[in-house]
């Protein structure tokens, strides 16, 4: 997004807000059962409470539903504590520099906002949140406890919903006495009432993901590739030929002097003379590109590792290496020869084009112990770019293993899945075929009807599903105020009933135990977005 777009964003959200504010002090927004807090509208309504009835009619099937959620619940939240805590161990081990998953705008799952997240998976998150709080509604008739009111979240767009059931009824607490309603006319949950209420939004968000997922690797069965390979451009160091002839990263060159896609050899070879290539941008324009024939020395260097030895020495992105000691470097080939031969603490020149000349003493390799470590990502491609093979029908292939992976219950299945939209393409990445993918594939049998839009809808599944997905699983966490967090407390109680008689004494063990969970928990997410940064700055 660049620098205007944002300002005219902000203009719209202030304005948005101050008519929010006028309507609310005049007391237009009341009158109409809506409060605010802040720029939020809580949209309020009790028509929805005969929508609830008519669906809550076959009570045994709900509970049974609920129940199924409970189990899920609780095996969601075992799975996402171990992750949790596994990556805040791994985070301080590792201490890595802070990347563009850290950056504060990507730690909410709001799409347009979160740059991971395109403005097409508005739908899933509003399909999420309404289907998330019709199940607590649901379920909330089903055991009779009272729903006060429906509604949706708004803050310019929809951005939540939520159903208000009977807190008095759900947990027992009187808001007057802050104790255990006495009342006997009106019913209060039990336990295993309140767990099936609160576990299912959780199981209606992995109800709907399964379909949505499901759909959307049916479509993936009928698409082919355009052609079996293409080169995706993982990398362009600055000021470098690429850079000047407008080829930015992640973009595919799917064409070479009107043909199909080259291999990298053939583009290597075809630079002395000069080429045409046809670049695929990642807003899914095609140009051709005319690149002049020319001798191109040295590699370019795309990357330098903060703190490492070429860091250290004053080695800068851009700058091309023609000579590492006596020996002359024209290729990447030669670059990774000469290095082989090296060992940690040697010294060695090295020589850049210009004439600059740095002494550099090498590291230990993290990957060979035996051999030296500059801390430099090279250019594979002479115009100063990485360039990688993108197989196309393989990409397609590992993305239709992946419900394999899932019905056999793999963990690793389970991680591919919520790390797809983050991961690059060229690590097996998903997260839309539109606008790049879109011009590599192409549909078949059924679904050539639709033509380029069964893309689109594979896009709009695709984020559904893994909106409501992400989303059970987050609320599966024992953090305060999620479902995950009630459910926890819940579960406690069976197992200290064991060591505990005292009812009192019992529900404060058992609150003690999710309050201090909640905060290792929260915490261990807070370190692990935050530690990067801090550690960077040590």
């Amino acid at each position: 997004m660049d620098s205007h777009s944002l300002i005219f964003l902000l203009y719209l959200f202030l304005a948005y807000w101050v008519i929010v504010t006028l309507l609310d002090r005049y007391g237009i927004l009341k009158r109409y059962n809506i409060s605010t807090y802040g720029p939020v509208l809580l949209i309020r309504t009790v028509r929805g409470e005969e929508l609830l009835k008519r669906l809550s009619t076959r009570r045994r099937f709900w509970r049974a539903y609920a129940n199924i959620g409970t189990c899920l619940m609780l095996i969601s939240m075992l799975f996402m504590v171990i992750l949790v805590l596994h990556g805040a161990f791994t985070t301080f081990v590792v201490k890595p520099e802070p990347t563009e998953l850290n950056e504060p705008r990507n730690w909410l799952l709001i799409p347009g906002l979160n740059s991971f997240i395109p403005m097409c998976a508005w739908i899933g998150f509003v399909v999420a949140m309404i289907v998330h709080e019709l199940s607590h509604g649901i379920l909330s008739v089903v055991e009779r406890i009272r729903v006060k009111s429906m509604g949706l979240l708004f803050m310019i767009v929809p951005i939540g919903a939520f159903t208000e059931p009977d807190t008095e009824q759900l947990f027992g607490i009187s808001k007057s006495k802050g104790a255990v309603t006495e009342d006997k006319r009106e019913k209060v949950a039990s336990p295993r009432e309140r767990a099936r209420i609160l576990s299912a939004g959780v199981m209606g968000n992995f109800v709907v993901a399964l379909l949505a997922l499901a759909l959307f690797f049916t479509i993936l069965y009928s698409v082919q590739p355009l052609s079996e390979s293409v080169l995706y451009v993982y990398g362009v160091a600055n000021d470098s030929p690429a850079a000047e002839y407008g080829i930015e990263p992640h973009s595919f060159i799917i064409g070479m002097d009107g043909g199909g896609a080259p291999s990298l050899e053939a583009l290597n070879s075809r630079l002395k003379k000069g080429v045409s290539l046809t670049i695929l941008d990642r807003d899914g324009n095609e140009r051709e590109i005319a690149v002049r024939g020319g001798a191109y020395e040295g590699v370019t260097v795309v990357m330098v590792e903060r703190g490492k030895p070429a860091a250290k020495a004053g080695i800068k992105e851009g700058m091309t290496i023609i000579r590492m000691n006596n020996r002359s470097i024209r290729s990447y080939e030669d670059f990774f020869s000469f290095m082989n031969d090296t060992v940690p603490g040697e010294e060695i020149e090295v020589w850049m084009k210009g004439g600059g000349v740095f002494r550099v003493k090498l590291d230990r390799s993290p990957y060979y112990a035996s051999r030296g470590y500059l801390g430099v990502g090279v250019a594979n491609h002479a115009l100063g770019m990485t360039v990688l093979a993108f197989p196309t029908r393989e990409y397609l292939d590992y993305l239709r293993s992946i419900p394999h992976m899932l019905l056999s219950l793999s963990p690793v299945g389970v991680l591919l899945l919520m790390t797809l939209p983050v991961l690059p393409l060229s690590m097996g990445g998903f997260s839309t075929f539109n606008p790049m993918l879109s011009h590599l594939y192409t549909p078949v049998g059924v679904a050539s009807i639709f033509g380029g839009s069964i893309f689109s809808i594979a896009d709009i599944l695709f984020w559904i599903g893994w909106i409501n997905f992400y989303v059970g699983l987050f609320n599966s966490l024992p953090m305060y105020p999620l479902d995950g967090y009630y459910v926890f407390r819940e579960a406690l109680s069976p197992i200290l009933r064991i060591g505990i008689k005292e009812e009192r004494k019992k529900e404060l063990v058992s609150k003690t135990i999710a309050i201090i969970t909640a905060i290792i928990v929260s915490f261990a997410i807070i370190f692990m977005l935050v530690a990067p940064f801090a550690f960077k700055s040590l």
